[in-house]
């Protein structure tokens, strides 16, 4: 035992010289090579030569040492746990073994590209300092990346992966390209991080795919990608555009907690089985531009695709069948009013993903597609009608009816201008939003009784002859009016006030009141309501005129309230 002041015996080099390399490979046992006399802080303890980190050890025989040890193997385990390569230019080889590269470090660039690893090959914790070339490289057994970091690009293009594939947890400092390639069995990214792009192009992957919790900092490609069996993102994070445009999930898609903070382009993409966007964090900000876009997108079951406590009021989700598509606590965009609506109202024409669906055919003269956009405002009307979600359907009834009211096929500016803002939908909607609104007809109501209580004296009233009235006397007829008055007009307005001075107030009231019961008589269409009644052409006119307004406004009124208590 050591002395108090001697601390804890450390071996001499002679005696690890003597032991040989203390690394400790697979499965617990010491490497035990001769050490290699490296410089001076190539490496914390003596080690190995193929151990050493020295940049200048000798790459010939670390090669030949390699060769010696896969020739041993066979079929066997190639165990390369913790070596340092000096190179590794190993394209179009194939490996026989079962090669144990666990944290193994390629301080140049590492070529395996169209090598074949017929037994397993486990990279578990391996570091890539430089370019790893993979591509073409086929894995016919298990390959293990699990906690690689890849300090360099990542090519793994046109790779087929037989067996299970993980990358869990791995490291992706440069750009990652799994282009064209092919997982049989599952592929696991559980937790990956990819600093830069990762490119996913016309990937298959046969059997589940997992990328729960991975990490994109930059623009993920997975255009035209296959996914045979679930695919699971859920979790994934998504800092720049995340493209999955013509990507087809056969089985289900998880993207429950994912977050899309730029675009997540999903047009043309092919849900054959459930989809489910469960507290998805899609773009929300104030600009045009789309947060996800789901145009043009097929579900082939659309009442297993789900999207619940999402914001969508920067979604894109024209000329997509969405009618039948479960929206649970779903956020969509406010216009003005408050009332919901659909992003592609205001969509910036100017941004790729819309310029081709939204902006109108060359024979048609709107702004943007309106015809297009009404259909999708029916299709998730009829969603939210089916459900019985009755308030949120008059909003998007609401839309629906204003692209209506802003389509139109006239060239004209001005007639343009007349269709969209004094025609049958503008007055429909000036009236009661589009039936929405019973608040509105019924104001307008008043105000039109108002009107004509004013118009009839200009046009003059006559008393109602006795044959014709009815026994019972008017609600109007006061004591203000002389029994001798015969017609009411602005004429006769001077003469009541001077002929009862000392009742001018009430001579004015029943001037007017008189003239009112006679409009609410023509609204109601009784006769026997009034003491008056038109009898000029200009007052029948009017008559008419004011019964078409009134009768209209009570069945907008009417209409609204039916609404309202379907609701």
């Amino acid at each position: 035992m050591p002395g108090p002041e001697q601390g804890p015996q450390t071996k001499k080099p002679e005696a690890v010289k003597q032991e040989g390399c203390p690394v400790e490979m697979l499965p617990g046992r010491r490497c035990g090579r001769p050490i290699y006399s490296a410089p001076s802080g190539a490496d914390e303890t003596p080690v190995c030569l193929m151990h050493s980190r020295d940049p200048n050890k000798d790459d010939a025989a670390f090669q030949a040492e390699f060769e010696r040890i896969l020739d041993a193997a066979g079929e066997g385990i190639a165990d390369f746990t913790r070596f340092v390569f000096p190179s590794a230019n190993y394209q179009g080889r194939k490996f026989a073994a079962r090669c144990m590269f666990v944290e193994a470090t390629f301080t140049q660039a590492a070529r395996f590209n169209r090598a074949t690893f017929t037994r397993a090959a486990y990279f578990r914790n391996a570091t890539f300092t430089r370019h790893a070339d993979f591509g073409l490289a086929t894995f016919t057994r298990d390959a293990d990346f699990r906690w690689a970091r890849f300090t360099q690009a990542a090519d793994f293009s046109e790779a087929k992966f037989t067996q299970a594939a993980s990358f869990y947890e791995a490291t992706f400092t440069q750009d990652a390209a799994f282009s064209w390639a092919r997982f049989k069995q599952a592929a696991y990214f559980t937790k990956a991080t990819f600093t830069q792009d990762a490119n996913f192009f016309q990937t298959t992957f046969t059997q589940d795919a997992h990328f729960s919790r991975a990490r994109f900092a930059r623009d993920a490609d997975f255009t035209e990608a296959t996914f045979t069996q679930d695919a699971n993102f859920s979790g994934a994070t998504f800092t720049q555009a995340a493209d999955f445009s013509g990507a087809t999930f056969t089985q289900a898609a998880h993207l429950n907690g994912a977050t899309f903070t730029k675009v997540a382009d999903f047009s043309k993409a092919r849900f054959l089985g459930p989809a489910e966007f469960r507290a998805t964090t899609f773009r929300r900000d104030s600009s045009c531009d789309p947060g996800s876009i789901f145009s043009l997108a097929h579900f082939e079951k659309p009442e297993a695709v789900e999207f619940a406590d999402v914001y969508l009021g920067q979604a894109l989700f024209c000329r997509c069948d969405v009618s039948k598509v479960a929206f649970s606590n779903v956020t969509w965009r406010r216009r003005e009013n408050g009332k919901w609506m659909l992003f592609e109202e205001v969509a910036s024409l100017d941004h790729w993903s819309a310029e081709f669906r939204l902006r109108p055919e060359e024979d048609m003269p709107d702004e943007r597609n309106y015809l297009v956009i009404a259909e999708l405002y029916q299709q998730v009307k009829k969603n939210y009608d089916d459900r019985r979600d009755y308030w949120t359907v008059g909003d998007f009834h609401y839309g629906g009816m204003e692209m209506k009211r802003l389509s139109s096929p006239r060239r004209n500016p001005v007639l343009r201008w007349l269709h969209r803002n004094l025609g049958l939908a503008a007055w429909y909607k000036y009236a009661s939003d589009y039936g929405e609104s019973y608040v509105k007809p019924c104001l307008c109501l008043l105000l039109v009784l108002a009107l004509f209580t004013l118009i009839y004296p200009a046009c003059g009233l006559h008393r109602v002859s006795s044959e014709k009235a009815s026994p019972p006397a008017p609600v109007g007829q006061t004591t203000s009016l002389a029994a001798s008055t015969e017609e009411i007009s602005y004429a006769s307005f001077l003469r009541f006030l001077r002929t009862y001075p000392d009742r001018r107030l009430r001579s004015a009231t029943a001037f007017f009141g008189q003239s009112l019961m006679t409009t609410m008589s023509v609204a109601s269409l009784r006769r026997d309501f009034a003491d008056y009644e038109p009898q000029s052409v200009s007052g029948r006119f009017f008559a008419l005129i004011e019964l078409l307004l009134t009768s209209t406004l009570i069945a907008l009124f009417l209409l609204a309230v039916r609404r309202q208590f379907r609701r």
